[in-house]
C-alpha cells in the first residue's frame, strides 16, 4: 500500500463529509425502484481518480538526475569521488563481455563526461569497465571504479535509469 500524506487524507474526509446525505427513507425508495428480476444486471461504473504522489527527487543535489528512460540506460563517467581528473584521450565504457557501450573524448583536467543517453545494454543490468585510451596511442589503462557493484570491482549500468560511473587512476 502506498503512503498517503496526512493532508490528502484530511482533504478526502472533508470532501466526503460535504457530500449530500440521504435519509433512510430515500434509500428504501431506491431499493423499491430496482427491477423485479434479481438476475438483471445493474450498470455500475466508476472512474478512479489518481492521488498526487510525492516526488523521489532529493533536495539540493549538485547534479540533477535526468529523467529515467524505460528500456534504455544512461551513464556518465565521473572523477568526482576519486578526486582525480581526466587526461587527454578517450575513455571507453564496455560491458565486461567486451561490448562497447559509450566513449568520451576528454581534455586534461576535465572531471565529468556529462550524461550519455540512450544506451542499449545486453541485459536489464550489466557490469562495466572503463578503459582509458591515451591520445598518443600508447597502451590502454583499465580505470579504477570507485562505486563498484556490491562484491565486485566493476561498475554497473541498468535499464531505465541513469548512473554515474565514478573512476580514478589505478
Amino acid at each position: 500500500m502506498k503512503y498517503v500524506p496526512p493532508i490528502i487524507a484530511l482533504l478526502a474526509l472533508l470532501f466526503v463529509s460535504a457530500l449530500p446525505q440521504r435519509s433512510v427513507q430515500g434509500a428504501s425508495d431506491e431499493v423499491s425502484a430496482l427491477p423485479e428480476k434479481p438476475d438483471a444486471p445493474l450498470a455500475v461504473t466508476s472512474t478512479p481518480t489518481p492521488l498526487p504522489q510525492p516526488t523521489d527527487e532529493p533536495a539540493g543535489t549538485a547534479t540533477p538526475e535526468p529523467p529515467r528512460i524505460p528500456g534504455r540506460a544512461c551513464l556518465r563517467i565521473n572523477f568526482e569521488v576519486s578526486g582525480d581528473v581526466a587526461q587527454v584521450g578517450t575513455y571507453e565504457v564496455a560491458e565486461v563481455s567486451g561490448r562497447s557501450l559509450a566513449s568520451w573524448d576528454a581534455q586534461d583536467g576535465w572531471q565529468d563526461s556529462g550524461w550519455i543517453y540512450d544506451l542499449e545494454i545486453s541485459y536489464d543490468a550489466v557490469y562495466v569497465n572503463v578503459f582509458y585510451h591515451p591520445a598518443d596511442g600508447s597502451d590502454s589503462i583499465t580505470m579504477a571504479i570507485f562505486n563498484p557493484a556490491p562484491d565486485t570491482e566493476y561498475g554497473w549500468v541498468a535499464r531505465g535509469m541513469c548512473h554515474a560511473v565514478e573512476v580514478g587512476w589505478p
